[in-house]
């Protein structure tokens, strides 16, 4: 018998395994949404420290030109459609874990 049985409580939602959860437990909307920003900003961001350091250790002005790139217009093009690859991705994840088990 678990230790919680025993007190005499019920089982809460936490110690039950993922299928017997209630659906809207498993299944909060904000939560793969902050998730999915989260880890963009930081790979967004990570990405600027790598451009930068890579810049400083070959003498070039990286980021510069990747500023350069993004105020022409297929640059600005290129924007739009890495942002819309962003949300595919984070819609494939709501279906993931929308998806019954």
């Amino acid at each position: 018998m678990s230790e919680q049985t025993e007190r005499g409580g019920s089982e809460s939602n936490e110690s039950r395994p993922p299928e017997e959860q209630p659906r809207g437990s498993r299944f909060a909307p904000g939560a793969w949404m902050a998730s999915t920003a989260v880890q963009t900003v930081v790979i967004l961001v990570g990405l600027a420290v790598v451009l930068f350091a890579v810049g400083q250790a070959v003498g070039a002005d990286l980021l510069g030109m990747i500023g350069d790139a993004l105020a022409t217009h297929t640059g600005q093009w290129l924007a739009v459609a890495v942002l819309a690859l962003i949300l595919v991705i984070a819609a494939l994840r709501a279906m993931s874990f929308a998806r019954p088990r």
